[in-house]
């Protein structure tokens, strides 16, 4: 099988450029200047120069003027932001963690993000509510590992609900207020099929 972090370097020759996505996808709300991007890039100022232009000029990326600096952050209203967003998201931090674990977690039918986790990356302040759910038959020591992991990464903490198949479903047939929201907020579709996910 084919790892999307692969995928992504077939689809997207540049690397540098496969970095910008990352890092812009995963800060959705946080503008950030050329000379900053290059240190949180870990890359040469041209080279990511001449990608920020690029993703521009396709209006994937907004900018405004702030004294003398100019400052990028991401157009949510881009025409394949949906898209590029899931490829992001499956590709790096708690998803791509997730995706590739999967076997050593245990049966995973659907694991998705919330709203809430990509909406929160980039905030200063901590929040309680729900990042993700995983819907199967988990190990909740392995499954405590890799979220101890990705906290430590991203500096705060990631609350999380498991839920059985059996529950998920009986909950979801009868239109459990806890599940309606669940389905309502979420972000990405991790593992699983989105027609057996979603309600009916």
């Amino acid at each position: 099988m084919v790892s999307l972090r692969k995928s992504l370097n077939y689809l997207f020759v540049s690397k540098v450029r496969i970095k910008c996505l990352k890092y812009f996808f995963n800060n959705p709300d946080v503008p950030i200047h050329l000379r900053a991007a290059a240190r949180e890039l870990r890359e040469e100022i041209n080279a990511v120069r001449r990608e920020l232009m690029r993703l521009q000029e396709i209006k994937l990326l907004k900018s405004e003027k702030r004294g003398n600096k100019k400052y990028f952050s991401l157009n949510r209203h881009f025409p394949f932001f949906e898209e590029l967003n899931a490829m992001m998201q499956k590709s790096s931090g708690l998803g791509e963690a997730i995706i590739k674990a999967q076997n050593k977690v245990g049966t995973i039918y659907f694991a998705a993000l919330m709203n809430n986790y990509a909406t929160s990356l980039g905030a200063v302040t901590p929040t309680k509510e729900i990042d993700f759910v995983i819907v199967g038959d988990v190990d909740m020591n392995a499954l405590g590992t890799i979220v101890q992991g990705e906290e430590e990464e991203i500096g705060r903490e990631i609350n999380y609900t498991v839920l059985k198949l059996s529950e998920f479903n009986l909950r979801k047939k009868r239109r459990d207020p806890f599940i309606i929201s669940m389905l309502l907020n979420t972000h990405v579709l991790l593992i699983g099929s989105r027609e057996d996910y979603v309600l009916h």
